[in-house]
């Protein structure tokens, strides 16, 4: 196992669907580690531990963004006494997200929410998680920030806080992406499925936080598929559509 000589590291999991905020908690998480601990913190993304780098293994703290995490790696965080945050959205906005932002197909972004929405269920159902609903705007919220920290188990100022929100708004983000963009971190010819590794960043990743935007993006027969695809996802947080009068 990774770790600095016979301590294993602690493991932070940054679950959930895809377009759900996960990014944004998983750069929180990050930041508020490195505000107390210099060094030892090691992100990236894994669904399992043949994913995991090499480079971890005098690692302090292990932060992982994953959208499948394997039954091994939530073991992994349990095991080491670490932390599971999950971040939830409504399934129809997810795919019209994925539509909209990252140009890919119906079909595909169908079939992986029905993968992730599955395994979001499974998480819940058998872990102590730490929830953030997008809809409620965790993401343009201090108080996020706070809450994050807590289940880390650190305290911070409110000048801390209020350093680690202005380096996350959406423009921040969107100016943070456009210097990547100049480096080259996306790659020569950049893609929808182009990203940072340091942060996990995508240059099409800031959307307009919109909710309900579906409606005009997927159509009725297309969210019918969304809904069947996702019932038990949707039953378990509440994601039901409005029943006709």
């Amino acid at each position: 196992m990774p770790g600095n000589g016979s301590v294993p590291p602690r493991v932070i999991l940054c679950a959930g669907v895809k377009s759900s905020g996960s990014t944004w908690l998983y750069n929180v998480v990050i930041a508020i580690l490195k505000q107390r601990h210099r060094i030892g913190v090691r992100a990236f993304y894994a669904d399992n531990f043949a994913m995991i780098p090499s480079s971890t293994e005098r690692a302090r703290f292990l932060v992982i963004k994953s959208h499948e995490p394997s039954k091994a790696l939530v073991y992994l965080m349990r095991l080491t006494r670490g932390t599971l945050f999950v971040t939830l959205r409504e399934p129809r906005d997810v795919i019209a997200s994925l539509l909209n932002r990252f140009g890919h197909s119906f079909e595909g972004a169908l079939t992986e929410t029905e993968r992730q929405s599955a395994r979001t269920v499974e998480l819940v159902e058998r872990e102590k998680v730490h929830l953030f609903r997008y809809e409620s705007g965790f993401t343009e919220k201090s108080a996020s920030i706070a809450m994050i920290a807590k289940a880390l188990g650190i305290q911070l100022n409110t000048a801390e806080r209020a350093r680690i929100q202005r380096s996350l708004t959406r423009e921040e983000v969107k100016k943070k992406i456009g210097y990547l963009q100049k480096q080259g971190r996306f790659g020569a010819k950049p893609t929808a499925d182009s990203f940072d590794p340091a942060t996990q960043w995508h240059p099409g990743h800031v959307g307009d936080g919109r909710i309900g935007k579906y409606k005009a993006v997927l159509t009725p027969v297309e969210q019918k598929r969304v809904l069947a695809a996702t019932r038990a996802y949707r039953r378990r947080f509440g994601y039901l559509p409005a029943r006709k009068r």
